[in-house]
């Protein structure tokens, strides 16, 4: 097993690497900022600080958001295969954020509507959910609502003309490139305040990891405890929904790939898991960038061609292990 400090000052150092790489590859400012004898243009400092930088920031805390949230749900639920839509977080989100952008909206009421719609569908969940919060009935209502908002989504879908069609199905599938300032200060203030909200509980998260009775029965607070864990998450996959799209299995790849490095002792995983899902995120975003340039790839078609692999390598390692 890894040492913490060592495994975190790798990933920071591997990600402040990528974020260099990301934010000169392309734009022409590799050679005078090297060199250091010439000033930047005023075009190209124009298109460091007002496309690449926001875009870079997005999804560094994008990244970040994901793999904490990932981290907390598959400690609430015990189980290593959850990610942050596993409640339908990721379908109210988006058919809210859809809708804005059939009716012609921009992005902020687009965002504005995506993140509306997160929280309408984690209150539809508490109010299908029994009152203790019970992890299996706030799944299968999670289940339920993902599968009638999916359904109202598609409806949609088939009803729009050309034109719409593609921007959605562009959005849905995730991407950083409409990435503004806006979007970037309201990551940068939900990414700390959500972190330090989930990293609060860790004790609790380790404790539910044991399963919910031993958790009540070492003292802890289960009915009030254990769905802010789970409103945080929501929000936090709500947030980034709602920004940037879909993207899927960051929040799922991230936190198993340091729990196999770490443990899985919550404290650790929520240290060194944004980490690396902040680097998997740029990573991801650079690819998008630079596999068909000058045309770019949704990043969520990028996470999932890495993510969807390991999934599968996950379901059947967890098959195989031997049954306590």
């Amino acid at each position: 097993m890894i040492r913490l400090s060592l495994l975190c000052q790798c990933l920071l150092a591997a990600l402040l690497l990528t974020c260099l790489g990301s934010l000169l590859h392309g734009s022409g400012l590799i050679g005078p900022m090297l060199h250091g004898n010439q000033p930047l243009p005023a075009l190209q400092l124009q298109l460091l600080l007002q496309l690449r930088l926001p875009r870079l920031l997005v999804a560094i805390c994008s990244g970040m958001l994901l793999s904490s949230a990932g981290a907390a749900i598959q400690a609430r639920f015990r189980n290593p295969l959850a990610e942050p839509g596993l409640l339908g977080i990721y379908s109210g989100a988006a058919l809210a954020a859809a809708l804005a952008l059939s009716l012609g909206g921009g992005i902020l009421p687009v965002s504005l509507a995506g993140f509306a719609g997160s929280l309408l569908t984690l209150w539809l969940i508490r109010l299908l959910a029994s009152p203790n919060g019970q992890g299996s009935r706030l799944i299968l209502s999670g289940v339920a609502i993902a599968a009638l908002l999916g359904s109202l989504l598609t409806l949609l879908i088939t009803t729009l003309p050309d034109g719409a069609l593609r921007s959605i199905t562009f959005w849905l599938m995730g991407s950083f490139a409409s990435a503004e300032w806006p979007q970037a200060w309201l990551l940068l203030l939900a990414t700390p305040l959500v972190w330090l909200g989930l990293f609060r509980h860790w004790r609790l998260l380790n404790a539910l990891q044991l399963g919910e009775a031993t958790a009540f029965h070492l003292g802890f607070d289960l009915q009030r405890g254990a769905w802010l864990v789970v409103c945080l998450a929501s929000i936090a996959a709500g947030v980034v929904v709602s920004s940037c799209g879909m993207i899927g299995f960051v929040g799922l790849l991230a936190p198993h790939l340091t729990r196999l490095l770490t443990g899985s002792d919550a404290r650790r995983l929520l240290l060194a898991a944004p980490l690396l899902g902040a680097w998997l995120t740029v990573s991801a975003d650079w690819l998008a960038r630079s596999l068909l340039a000058p045309a770019e790839l949704p990043v969520g078609v990028i996470t999932s061609l890495l993510g969807a692999p390991f999934f599968l390598w996950l379901l059947r390692r967890e098959q195989e292990s031997p049954r306590a």
